[in-house]
């Protein structure tokens, strides 16, 4: 084999080498950019969902608040239509309603 042959035979192995390091190389960092691309995406999934959890948490609390005044409100109002005595059937504006329905 002429020596220039194989000096040239040299000179291709080592481009093609190195052109397999240098793409092998590129591959790997493609796919870490990749997969750090994909966490960051994740990361901010999870913070938008953190955040509409924190909203729906609030909501709750104002929510709570607005059931125990509903409940109150709603106890007020069964307390005042229950009669305090209950020896007592009819009182006042009620007696007069129950006359009105009789005559006619």
């Amino acid at each position: 084999m002429p020596p220039w042959l194989s000096l040239l035979l040299l000179r291709a192995a080592i481009v093609a080498a190195a052109f397999l390091v240098g793409f092998g190389y590129g591959w790997m960092k493609y796919e870490n950019a990749a997969q750090v691309a994909s966490l960051k995406k994740q990361v901010t999934q999870l913070q938008t969902n953190v955040a509409i959890l924190e909203a729906d948490s609030s909501q709750a609390v104002v929510d709570a608040g607005k059931l125990a005044h509903y409940e109150k409100n709603a106890k007020e109002q069964r307390d005042a239509i229950v009669p305090k005595k209950r020896t007592l059937c009819f009182d006042g504006d009620d007696a007069d309603r129950v006359r009105n329905l009789w005559k006619g």
